[in-house]
């Protein structure tokens, strides 16, 4: 397994003396032999996620907090309703897309400059899809 970096984007120097916090991957790299306490012990000292990040929806600026106090439920991932429904949408088609301009990619009398197009234009959804992860919710055939 590769190592990270030793700091990372989320982590912040302190107000006081400008330190910046461990990693809890440095912070059980310098236990020998970590127990199950020295664990727990370790998420205290070390730099913790954000309780705030953007709703997965690549175009919305909205933000999904994660979950407090008792029975607060699952963490969201998107903000609304109708954004995951978007998302859904919006990586469906995609999908469906690349898949249909791949199989017109694997006829042998297209022209050049067909293939050209038709490989562009695929790599581009492509490049899109990357924005619209597999969630695990929904995904099938557009319907729109």
């Amino acid at each position: 397994m590769g190592r990270l970096p030793t700091t990372m984007p989320d982590q912040h120097p302190e107000r006081r003396g400008g330190a910046l916090k461990r990693t809890l991957q440095t912070y059980l790299q310098s236990v020998a032999d970590p127990s199950p306490i020295d664990v727990v012990r370790g998420l205290d000292e070390t730099v913790q996620p954000r309780t705030e990040y953007r709703c997965l929806n690549p175009v919305c600026d909205q933000m999904c907090a994660w979950p407090s106090g008792y029975a607060a439920g699952r963490p969201t991932r998107f903000c609304s309703r109708s954004c995951r429904q978007m998302f859904d949408r919006v990586r469906a088609r995609l999908a469906w897309e690349v898949d249909t301009l791949e199989e017109w990619l694997q006829h042998a009398d297209l022209l050049a400059k067909d293939r050209a197009a038709l490989e562009r234009a695929a790599g581009q959804r492509r490049w899109a899809l990357e924005r619209y992860p597999v969630t695990g919710v929904g995904a099938g055939q557009p319907t729109s």
